[in-house]
């Protein structure tokens, strides 16, 4: 085996065929070109858990990814992580140490309360709900337009 190059390859010269050993599985794939061997990896190996999830959620209801989207805030991760720090109970930040500055466990607690307080304040309601996967995720009910609106010019005031 010679070296491997950017993606994993290498060419054997015995067989005179490029070559991708998938680590998961420790399976060797065998092409004739590097592009030929690039297309095996992309459509078949890399990845592929990361695909769009359609949810069913129910009426009236948008999942965090959504919400980050409409908002321009942030990821349905950032969402969810706002909403776990907004809604969980101050003594449980009191016990945690750790972290100076930005990274102290109060002032990531105040950015989840100020996230649930411009929710409030536009009358966004939020859940967490069992999805069909049996998951739970958080969702946002009856969300509108109007409502968005006053969410971000409640979520600039900082």
């Amino acid at each position: 085996m010679d070296r491997y190059d950017e993606n994993s390859f290498y060419f054997s010269a015995t067989e005179e065929l490029w070559c991708w050993k998938k680590t998961s599985t420790e399976q060797i794939f065998k092409a004739k070109s590097k592009s030929e061997l690039l297309n095996i990896k992309k459509k078949q190996f890399v990845g592929s858990g990361n695909y769009e999830r359609k949810y069913n959620l129910g009426e009236n209801m948008i999942s965090t990814e959504e919400f980050g989207k409409i908002t321009n805030i942030g990821t349905k991760q950032y969402i969810s992580l706002l909403l776990k720090r907004g809604t969980t109970p101050t003594n449980n930040y009191d016990k945690i140490h750790g972290g100076n500055g930005v990274h102290k466990p109060e002032g990531r607690r105040k950015k989840g309360i100020h996230f649930i307080e411009c929710l409030n304040k536009s009358k966004i309601t939020f859940d967490k709900i069992m999805n069909q996967y049996n998951t739970k995720v958080w969702v946002f009910k009856d969300v509108t337009q109007e409502k968005i609106k006053n969410f971000k010019k409640n979520w600039m005031k900082k």
